[in-house]
């Protein structure tokens, strides 16, 4: 299940960072500006980093921005040779370190975050498990039970009224 689940997730964060390194493409038409288009590069591979390292655990993290890198860059390369239409912005060096180094090493930078983040409070949970056990295991061994006359119930010894029924079960001190 836990494999399957794997891919599900790999396909689905590849397909979410294919469509944000496609976006210097599809506004390549709106805008001619080459800064522009590096900057909504640099906003692609942030967001792919982010989301990737966030939804995949380990080093597998590094796969959904390459995938959707490459798979932007062989759509702008292929809408270039078949329509005549691509973004120059895809064969200069931004998109290359963004892409290839920037975003990846984001992803793995998240999941160990985020792995750090578990491992401290998993830490933090057992201390608290740890503080809480042996106080707990004092408070039942020191209080003695005894029986209710109202109702028959077990309830602590120094009880006035019953917990359970609320009769008066002692004297008030």
């Amino acid at each position: 299940m836990v494999y399957w689940e794997l891919i599900g997730r790999l396909v689905a964060v590849s397909i979410i960072s294919y469509l944000f390194f496609l976006l210097p493409y599809l506004l390549s038409t709106l805008t001619s500006s080459y800064i522009i288009l590096v900057i909504i590069i640099m906003f692609a591979a942030i967001v792919s980093g982010i989301i990737s390292g966030l939804m995949i655990r380990g080093r597998y993290s590094i796969i959904p921005p390459v995938s959707g890198f490459a798979a932007a860059f062989l759509t702008n390369y292929l809408s270039g040779l078949f329509l005549a239409a691509s973004s120059r912005v895809y064969f200069d060096w931004p998109y290359w370190v963004l892409g290839l180094i920037a975003s990846p090493a984001l992803a793995l930078l998240i999941t160990d975050l985020r792995a750090e983040r578990e491992v401290e409070r998993e830490v933090e949970v057992a201390a608290v498990e740890e503080a809480v056990r042996p106080e707990a295991e004092v408070a039942e061994e020191e209080i003695e039970l005894i029986e209710c006359p109202s109702c028959g119930g077990q309830i602590p010894s120094d009880s006035i009224y019953c917990p359970l029924c609320g009769s008066k079960v002692a004297e008030e001190k």
